[in-house]
Order: C-alpha cells, then structure tokens, then sequence
C-alpha cells in the first residue's frame, strides 16, 4: 500500500508554504516564551495561521486548499517548529488528521469530500484523540434512534482550545460482531461534551492538551465514518501511523534544529564543538 498523500508539488509551492512559516515565525517566537510561563494555549499564533490558510494547507487546491504536498506539510511545520515548538507540535495534530483524510478522498472520493471542503472554507481545526483511541478504542457507544449515544474520556486533545472537531471513537458492543470501534467527528462545542483544564505539564506547556470529557453526547448514524474489530489491526491504523508520525516528527526535527543553532551562537568562541543533529561546529 502506497503511504503517498499527494503528488509532490512544484519546488516555487513548497517555498512559499516554507516562506509563510518564516514571515509569520518571528511573531511566534516573541510570545513563546510568555505561553510557556502563563501556561496558556497559543491562540493569537492559531488565529494568524487561520489568517493564512495553514489549517487547509494539504487539501488539494480543487477542494479549496493550499494544495501543498505531505512533503511540504512536513516542511512548513519543520519551520515553524524553529520558532514556536508548541505551535507547531499543536499544528501538527490537525494536518495529520487532514493528511489521512485527504489519503481517504484520493481513494474513496465521496465518503470525505464534502468535509474536506468544510475545513478548507471555515478554516476548521481537527483534534486527534488518537492517545485514547489506540487499537482498542475508548469510550461507550450505545444505540439509540437516528445515531448512537457515546461517553467516554480522552486525552492529549492537542490543540481542543480552538478546536472545532474531535476525530474520536467509542466501542459499541455488537451482540453479533463482538465489540466494535466506531469512528467519528464530534463537535468539540457539542451538548454532552466539556474540555478539562488538566494541561499542566513541564513540557510543551502551550499546546493545550486537555483532556475532553464526553458525558452521552449524540453522534448521528451519518457521521460514523469508519468501523473495526476492538483490539484487532486494521487498515485505518496502518494508515494512521504512515501519516502521523512523520509529520510530528517533522516538529522535533526543526525543535532540534534550532537547539543545535542555538548552543553553537552560545558556545561560540569556546572549545569545539560538534552537533550531533547536523554536525555544524
């Protein structure tokens, strides 16, 4: 199975989504640093690349995106990471989550176009609860008419502040086929759903991370995109780990890299040194 999103696009694309990054970086940059203190979500840095389209960046041009690559998607949040690692960390929960469905239209056009077009046009930010809903799955789905009634606890819900959409799951106990993962979006401003004030760690403090608490909220039987066996490996996962980890290593990339720059401007003028991430002295 091919892990390609989208063809690569030309190098002048690519430049200017790297560009944007820079032009917008230096903002970040200055308010890192109070984030990290206040321990506060990086909403003024959401909202300017909102302004910009970051949050469409990797949904092709014909569906009112940025058309950019998964190549330069992983580029632009390298970048970004050099100015703002929360930003970029937070950013990169959203465009893997989009990757995978733009990896989904390329094959199965209908089932997630038309939610394609939604993010690309509203700007609309994606929270993975992916930590949750591993190969198991969490939470309680419960039939009920028109949809399911689903409750649960997740967390890590990197960027949930601003977000819009959870891209969660519950497991329904099937009496026929066994328990069953579900997979949906929720709307994180949903009746049954609350965002917790539990982010507070040393680490990635302005990423937002809460966890989300779902007490009975309704999903209706339209939204549920896609089912699985609990417990047992599917395609959807498979697909989940070729998209996702490269993008968010993509950030630790550009974090390291600005490390290395910045103990060698430090150390600069001292013994030798050697970086072991680029090998720069």
């Amino acid at each position: 199975m091919s892990a390609v999103i989208q063809k690569p696009s030309s190098p002048a694309a690519r430049a200017d989504w790297t560009a944007s990054m820079h032009a917008v970086g230096p903002h970040f940059a200055a308010r890192a640093a109070a984030h990290d203190a206040a321990d506060t979500f990086v909403s003024e840095n959401y909202a300017e690349l909102k302004s910009i389209g970051a949050f469409s960046a990797g949904i092709p041009a014909e569906l009112g995106g940025g058309g950019a690559s998964y190549a330069d998607i992983a580029e632009m949040l390298r970048s970004l990471a050099r100015y703002c690692g929360s930003t970029a960390l937070a950013l990169s929960m959203h465009t893997h989550l989009v990757a995978a469905l733009v990896w989904r239209w390329q094959r199965d056009p209908q089932a997630v176009e038309g939610f394609l077009r939604r993010i690309a046009k509203e700007q609309l930010v994606l929270v993975s609860t992916g930590a949750s809903d591993w190969l198991n799955g969490t939470g309680v789905a419960e039939r009920v008419e028109g949809g399911w009634r689903v409750t649960g606890r997740k967390i890590f819900g990197s960027g949930v502040p601003m977000g819009d959409y959870l891209m969660t799951g519950a497991v329904y106990d099937d009496p026929d086929a066994g328990p069953t993962v579900l997979h949906f979006p929720l709307l994180v401003k949903a009746d049954g759903v609350r965002v917790l004030d539990t982010w507070h760690v040393m680490g990635m403090r302005a990423t937002g991370s809460h966890d989300v608490l779902i007490e009975a909220a309704f999903v209706p039987e339209s939204a549920v995109g896609a089912r699985r066996p609990q417990g047992q490996w599917h395609i959807l996962l498979h697909v989940a780990t070729l998209v996702a980890f490269p993008l968010v290593y993509s950030v630790y990339l550009g974090i390291a890299e600005a490390a290395c720059e910045i103990a060698i401007e430090r150390n600069r003028g001292s013994r030798t040194i050697r970086c072991a991430v680029c090998s720069a002295r």
